[in-house]
């Protein structure tokens, strides 16, 4: 039977929906709070020293020399280039190393502290350096580099390893997840680690950087993806004109009990232009659109929810006007448009209580508008990984001295053998281990 929205309003177009759901995945986020080194851009009241070999002829930037790389500090007597750990310093073109303090810019001050300033704006120069540092543990879980440059070419080195280039363009902010491999490299045996790094300078202002930090690990599952996981299913109506969106909601076309039989099936994300978002086309310089998304939780990861140990996050690129209502409740609205961005939304404690054990929908409406219009939003789970204070299960005695257990973190045994297990957190032989 029909509910009262289909007899309240004549819709044009309509579109379909249906689950979606994925596996669940290990996420790092980065988390400039979680200091391994301090860099000068995320921890700039804990400056550090290093090495540092700096030319800078005084030539003013010419287009020919764009992105050239004007000098290079030469290899020692053995060979060995500036960065490896056992280069020897070698005076370069007249040019000695020296010992300098960050930050490490062409400003007088930076982020409050005075910098160490290699360069000026509108020189060009190349800025190379060596800093060393020890470890007393190794890091738990994935490891982020902070890579601030202005400008490129620029590269990172670790312990002798290039770990990072960029070719072109500045940003002090950038930072990167380094693999299992490049995270390997480090030493935590009281030997000294080396980061080396090289940042050249076109124009503009100037800054060189580094510093690493252990990421905020959370276990991920996608409930509704967004399209950088591809296309997703979906029901959807397409209205004549925003007035319509009124009669829409006061019939409780976002209801949970909505009858989508008359909707039409169909794939997002929607958009009127040949852009990231064109899957399906939508006319929204003439049209409003709405659309309902449908996804499953489990009485486990229900429980989890309202348990507080993981949070629900929604994810929103819209053009224009969106309202999103989880289970017939309205949870977030917008006004205007954010381009390629995405809005994010953690629902509170009152919009967790909104899921249910099963089906959910998680329904939007856009208003039509005079330029171009788009719509792609998702859903995850995320429930945060703590890697320290986990409970291991108890051996005995005869166990202990030689125990190839292996456990998930809520203590479940799944035999002695990781093969086949998915990416995850588990605990084997009384130690945590990450899989990915």
């Amino acid at each position: 039977m029909k509910n009262n929205f289909l007899q309240c309003v004549v819709i044009a177009v309509l579109t379909a929906c249906a689950a979606t759901s994925e596996a669940q995945t290990i996420t790092s986020t980065f988390n400039p709070q979680n200091v391994i080194l301090p860099s000068s851009q995320y921890t700039p009241d804990d400056p550090y020293t290093a090495t540092v070999w700096v030319f800078n002829d005084g030539r003013r930037y010419n287009d020919q020399y764009y992105n050239q790389i004007l000098a290079t500090p030469e290899a020692d007597a053995e060979g060995h280039e500036w960065y490896h750990p056992d280069y020897e310093l070698t005076p370069s073109q007249g040019i000695e190393w020296q010992n300098a303090t960050a930050p490490f810019s062409s400003d007088e001050y930076y982020k409050g502290h005075r910098s160490f300033r290699w360069v000026e704006a509108e020189i060009m120069a190349e800025m190379y350096m060596r800093r060393t540092f020890t470890l007393n543990d190794y890091p738990t879980g994935t490891v982020f580099l902070a890579c601030g440059h202005d400008d490129a070419p620029s590269e990172w080195y670790l312990n002798g390893e290039l770990i990072h280039t960029v070719s072109d363009g500045w940003n002090n902010d950038e930072y990167l997840l380094l693999s299992d491999d490049q995270k390997a490299l480090l030493k935590t045996d009281g030997s000294e680690n080396l980061l080396a790094v090289h940042v050249h300078q076109n124009w503009g202002g100037a800054f060189a950087d580094c510093g690493l930090y252990a990421a905020d690990m959370a276990m991920t599952r996608t409930l509704l993806n967004t399209v950088g996981d591809g296309e997703w299913p979906c029901n959807y109506y397409i209205l004549n004109y925003n007035s319509d969106l009124a009669d829409a909601e006061a019939c409780e076309w976002y209801s949970e009990n909505e009858d989508e039989s008359d909707w039409m099936s169909g794939v997002g994300p929607f958009s009127n232009d040949q852009n990231m978002f064109f899957i399906t086309e939508w006319a929204s310089q003439v049209r409003p659109i709405l659309i309902r998304r449908h996804f499953s939780l489990s009485a486990e990861e229900l429980k989890s929810l309202n348990g507080d140990k993981g949070e629900l996050k929604m994810t929103c690129s819209y053009d224009e006007n969106p309202k999103m209502y989880l289970n017939g409740t309205l949870i977030w609205s917008a006004s205007g448009w954010n381009d390629n961005n995405y809005a994010e939304h953690i629902l509170n404690e009152e919009q967790k209580a909104l899921l249910k054990e099963g089906d959910n929908v998680l329904a939007v409406s856009l208003m039509q508008g005079g330029g171009g219009g788009h719509i792609d939003y998702g859903l995850k789970m995320e429930s945060p990984i703590v890697l320290s204070g986990i409970a291991i299960p108890e051996a005995s005695a005869t166990e202990t001295a030689n125990d190839n257990r292996v456990f998930n973190l809520n203590g479940q045994y799944l035999g002695e053998s990781t093969d086949g297990l998915p990416a995850g957190i588990y605990i084997k032989g009384g130690k945590k281990l990450i899989i990915l």
